[in-house]
């Protein structure tokens, strides 16, 4: 199985110098984790200072447009997400978050929710998703 590493020059670098935007391999993208880092971010040694992250609907937009320019340099987009992982920091914005997410994601999809740290610690939420290649 072919395996391709995808980066979107529309977003942020990311807070690890061994972490891609996403890998494509056997029709599917796999995409990194993303927090609301902004496009021309860039990786730094110190990962909790990569970005200046705003309100929580901020960070969850700025995440989902990082997602969408990602699928999108890999030749896909949101409406083929089939696996979406969301990690919050505070259980009580989890109403809001999906509200968010509704708006970008039209249909249903496989979702997991879970509360955990993040880094950098200024993140609210990060979210990862799984998405099929459509077949040419």
């Amino acid at each position: 199985m072919k395996k391709e590493i995808v980066i979107s020059p529309k977003i942020g670098g990311s807070y690890s110098k061994t972490t891609v935007h996403a890998t494509k391999a056997g029709g599917f993208v796999f995409v990194t984790g993303q927090i609301g880092n902004k496009p021309g971010t860039t990786p730094v040694d110190n990962p909790q200072e990569i970005v200046e992250l705003g309100s929580l609907e901020e960070q969850t937009v700025q995440i989902i447009e990082n997602i969408k320019a990602i699928l999108e340099e890999a030749g896909t987009n949101l409406e083929n997400v089939v696996k979406r992982n969301v990690y919050l920091t505070n259980n009580a914005e989890f109403q809001k978050v999906y509200e968010i997410m509704e708006r970008y994601f039209t249909s249903p999809v496989a979702s997991t929710g879970i509360i955990a740290g993040l880094v950098p610690p200024s993140s609210r939420l990060e979210i990862d998703v799984i998405a099929v290649v459509p077949e040419d």
